[in-house]
């Protein structure tokens, strides 16, 4: 940073010791009075310049990169704790979503599901599976139906071929179809058997979710293979809310009722509460990591320019910032270390997002916004004019690309 006014080296010492210890705004004060630590440009500051040179054009390009990001983690961070979202007891269970605001008419709701909702199944016949395949080889042809939608396969068994390879090839045609089955080889290690087994994606009692293989064509892949063997049914999930009273459902994704969709992961031993609150977590501790990073990106470029006043007005603004608001920081996680750069304590950020208290900090109408909307001023006044922040700026058209965001290369 540019230091004027003859300071001692204990001067110089004293205020970055008041750096590490949340002091800054009182020590600075005082060295301002005593010693111009941070001068403001006078309305007499040297504006005009032969050209920017290329140095002063990343420094302008960089601060207002860093300013857009600024202003949009802190956004984030600030409407955080305003949304309202329903939290499930066990998401591993049933997880939701939520859409709107708090029911005036619940405080909380339970759900038990008893059964998923499930596609058909088909398990064919257990074969050894290293034991050579005793239907017809050569080309093989078989059909699979499902509702009104029937689609002719074809499979060509070598002479030789195992159980397994069979079952392989068939499930891999079925896969190749792209009518939304699922098939699969599963194999007994134990007894070294090999097993087809059909599932489809087509959820719900509805008659229509049944399918059904055929042999075509003198082949007779689906009858030695037992693919055609119905394991289970397709059926609906069935499941209660608040008031026992059973209710279906062919899909595991649900609306049930004030805002809340849930979807079904299983079957639940006990009911899964769903209550309301402030939005909290890993989202918002990302957004503060972003905001740190955005933070010293801008900070360090600008305390770089040593013999630029106005570059150093800029540093010292987010200083004091910082300074005004160290304690509160501190208490969800954001430090500051000797050189003026934000820093994170991970393990006190994750606890105050779990607890709450970092979105409270961002949303409260407390310090933390005020912290938030002293930056966000900071950052909007950079993104709208990154040339101000440099004691010859540049002017005419290069001003007017370097305030809309331009990106481009210098060459001088």
């Amino acid at each position: 940073m540019r230091i004027s006014g003859g300071m001692s080296a204990e001067s110089i010492n004293s205020f970055f010791n008041a750096l590490g210890q949340g002091q800054l705004a009182g020590h600075t004060n005082r060295l301002n009075r005593g010693n111009n630590l941070f001068s403001m440009p006078s309305n007499n500051a040297p504006t005009q310049a032969a050209g920017v040179n290329a140095e002063t054009g990343r420094f302008v390009s960089s601060i207002r990169t860093a300013a857009d990001s600024m202003s949009d983690v802190i956004g984030q961070l600030m409407s955080s704790g305003n949304r309202i979202v329903a939290v499930s007891s066990d998401s591993g269970s049933v997880s939701i979503q939520h859409t709107g605001t708090r029911p005036s008419s619940v405080s909380r709701m339970e759900v038990s599901v008893h059964q998923l909702a499930a596609g058909q199944v088909n398990e064919g016949t257990s074969m050894q599976a290293d034991a050579a395949f005793e239907g017809t080889t050569g080309t093989n042809q078989f059909s699979i139906t499902q509702g009104n939608m029937t689609r002719e396969l074809s499979v060509n068994v070598a002479e030789g071929a195992t159980n397994a390879e069979v079952q392989q090839s068939m499930a891999n045609a079925i896969n190749s179809a792209n009518m939304g089955f699922t098939a699969t080889v599963e194999t007994n290690a134990e007894t070294n058997e090999s097993m087809l087994r059909i599932e489809s994606s087509a959820t719900g009692a509805d008659p229509a979710n049944a399918f059904t293989l055929n042999d075509m064509s003198g082949g007779n892949l689906v009858a030695q293979t037992g693919a055609n063997e119905m394991a289970s049914a397709a059926q609906n999930a069935m499941f209660t809310v608040n008031d026992g009273h059973v209710r279906q459902s062919a899909s595991n994704t649900v609306f049930i009722g004030n805002g809340v969709t849930a979807t079904f992961n299983e079957v639940t031993e006990q009911p899964v509460e769903i209550t309301w609150g402030r939005e909290q977590g890993e989202a918002n501790t990302q957004a503060v990591r972003d905001l740190v990073g955005s933070f010293n990106d801008m900070f360090s470029a600008a305390a770089a320019r040593t013999n630029d006043p106005r570059a150093q007005n800029l540093a010292s603004r987010m200083l004091n910032v910082v300074s005004a608001n160290s304690r509160a920081l501190s208490e969800i996680g954001i430090g500051v270390n000797a050189n003026g750069n934000l820093t994170i304590d991970s393990n006190r950020l994750n606890q105050s997002a779990e607890d709450g208290r970092l979105a409270e900090f961002f949303s409260g109408g407390n310090r933390g916004s005020n912290f938030g909307n002293q930056l966000s001023r900071i950052a909007e006044s950079v993104t709208r004019n990154p040339a101000s922040f440099v004691t010859n700026p540049v002017t005419g058209n290069q001003a007017n690309q370097f305030a809309a965001g331009s990106m481009f290369d210098f060459t001088f």
